[in-house]
């Protein structure tokens, strides 16, 4: 059928036209658009204006293209219409940059891959008996956790982000899950280990750290995000601080760095490492 619309391509005129918003069909890019969905609300509440209804064939308004799935969206003033165009048409109608399509493609990219790896993890998890530990993580509920919620968190968010979680990762997580049941005995049992644990060495200058992972979790401070981690020696004592950035430790990992270490004035057991080099994860 002959298209006589006044946005088929032989009619158009883009200085009629003007560009409002990004968008992206694809359920999983629901979070990369926010902002754009937004300022689309915002313009449409002032013009008052509906999407055109002629008949285009296809994603795209103009061209009719049925492929495209992340399209530009445009305000034609004369009939206060809004359509929609894929790359190739909005680059006739608007003198804006190619770069800017790109990068509202690559925050809709890198959330349809985020989608997956949920998808995955929970998968993964739910085979496992452990749909548990997926909740757990969902949550993000850092201000109540205990130290089994803080180690689950970050080993489902690397299987999130990374796609793969080793057997040992598993039982770990089992573990963890059979300990949040038994809090009470194993809250125990750690005053019994703190009560055993030996007083923080005097050290005198950078000294060299090794001990296991037993805490990790992301910090929001004064000067942004930061990971920070809780080392314990194998004589009981405990010192935190920043993770160096050269590694990345999971949760019961052996690492070893030098550190400058200070003591906290209310536990003598307890202290505090600062400006981490030669880090190493030792097993």
């Amino acid at each position: 059928m002959t298209r006589t619309d006044t946005h088929r391509p032989s009619a158009i005129d883009p200085t009629e036209y003007q560009f409002v918003s990004f968008h992206d069909h694809r359920p999983q890019a629901a979070g990369a658009q926010i902002a754009e969905q937004q300022a689309f609300r915002a313009h449409r509440e002032r013009t008052g204006g509906k999407f055109s209804d002629h008949d285009h064939g296809g994603v795209c308004h103009v061209c009719g293209n049925a492929h495209a799935q992340t399209v530009a969206r445009f305000w034609h003033e004369p009939t206060n219409r809004y359509i929609e165009v894929g790359e190739t048409c909005a680059g006739k109608l608007w003198n804006g940059e190619r770069a800017d399509f790109a990068s509202f493609r690559a925050k809709v990219a890198a959330g349809v891959e985020a989608a997956a790896g949920k998808a995955k993890a929970e998968r993964i998890l739910t085979e496992a008996g452990l749909s548990f530990a997926y909740d757990v993580w969902l949550q993000r509920d850092y201000d109540n956790w205990g130290r089994e919620e803080e180690i689950i968190s970050d080993i489902v968010g690397k299987l999130v982000r990374y796609g793969s979680v080793s057997d040992k990762q598993i039982a770990l997580i089992a573990k963890l899950v059979g300990d949040i049941d038994r809090k009470a005995e194993i809250a125990a049992q750690r005053e019994a280990e703190a009560a055993a644990a030996l007083p923080i060495p005097s050290f005198a200058g950078r000294v060299t750290v090794e001990g296991v992972v037993i805490s990790r979790k992301l910090v929001t401070g004064f000067y942004g995000d930061a990971i920070k981690i809780v080392v314990k020696a194998d004589d009981g004592w405990k010192v935190y601080g920043t993770e160096p950035s050269t590694v990345e430790a999971t949760v019961g990992d052996r690492i070893r760095f030098d550190a400058a270490i200070t003591v906290s004035d209310d536990d003598p057991k307890f202290g505090f490492f600062k400006r981490p080099t030669k880090p190493e994860v030792v097993a």
